[in-house]
């Protein structure tokens, strides 16, 4: 009767536990498998993200060049600017009555 720890039983656990940890832990392993595919969904999701920035900021250039009611928006809402001739009124909230 032989033994169970024959010589033969030995090298094929010891070949089963090493071809078990190279397809989970090396290089191009299991486990880094999954770690590149979350860090290419995470790169996706921000390509995509500037891409829809892109656009926005396309828009607005578009904006910038050609639509003078914007391009008045613009100026009066951001830089304070007015036309000759008008008068600011400047309006004060006070909610302490």
């Amino acid at each position: 009767m032989k033994s169970f720890l024959s010589l033969t039983n030995v090298l094929m656990v010891v070949i089963f536990i090493g071809c078990f940890s190279l397809i989970l832990f090396s290089d191009r392993g299991l486990i880094n498998l999954w770690s590149l595919k979350k860090e290419k969904l995470k790169i996706q999701n921000e390509i995509n993200s500037l891409r829809n920035q892109i656009s926005v900021l396309e828009k607005e250039e578009e904006k910038l060049k050609y639509d003078e009611k914007y391009i008045e928006k613009i100026a009066r809402e951001k830089l304070k600017m007015v036309k000759p001739g008008e008068r600011v009124f400047k309006i004060n909230d006070s909610s302490s009555n």
